[in-house]
């Protein structure tokens, strides 16, 4: 899992996030659910771009 978290592309990431919370939000009924959704996204790619430094840099960035 975590070499995986290291090799994702952080803006297909959030696409995908984006994508998850937009429908999950609107079918809760949220009030505000594209600032809401747009904001847990990026929250969570905020927390997947802490964890590929934390693991010292994307794979590709290292073979260089």
């Amino acid at each position: 899992m975590l070499r995986w978290i290291s090799r994702v592309n952080l803006v297909a990431a959030f696409a995908v996030l984006l994508v998850f919370h937009l429908v999950l939000y609107y079918f809760l009924g949220t009030k505000s659910w594209f600032t809401i959704a747009l904001l847990a996204s990026m929250v969570e790619t905020g927390a997947l771009a802490l964890i590929q430094i934390a693991l010292g840099g994307r794979e590709e960035d290292r073979a260089r």
